[in-house]
C-alpha cells in the first residue's frame, strides 16, 4: 500500500522546478561565454583604415 503525502510531493517539484531553472540558466550563461569568446577572436584587425594615394 502506497501512502501519498502531499507536503512531500510539493517539496520534490520545487526541488525540480529549482534545478531546472539552474540547468537552464548555466546553459545560457555557457552559451553566451561562449559566442562572447567567438566574437572576440573573430574579430576584424583595424576597421578604420585611412589610405593615401599619392597621384603624380
Amino acid at each position: 500500500m502506497k501512502v501519498y503525502d502531499k507536503e512531500m510531493y510539493n517539496k520534490q517539484e520545487s526541488i525540480r522546478t529549482v534545478i531546472i531553472f539552474i540547468v537552464v540558466f548555466l546553459l545560457g550563461f555557457f552559451a553566451g561565454y561562449m559566442a562572447h569568446s567567438f566574437n572576440e577572436t573573430h574579430k576584424p584587425e583595424n576597421t578604420n583604415s585611412t589610405y593615401i594615394m599619392n597621384y603624380k
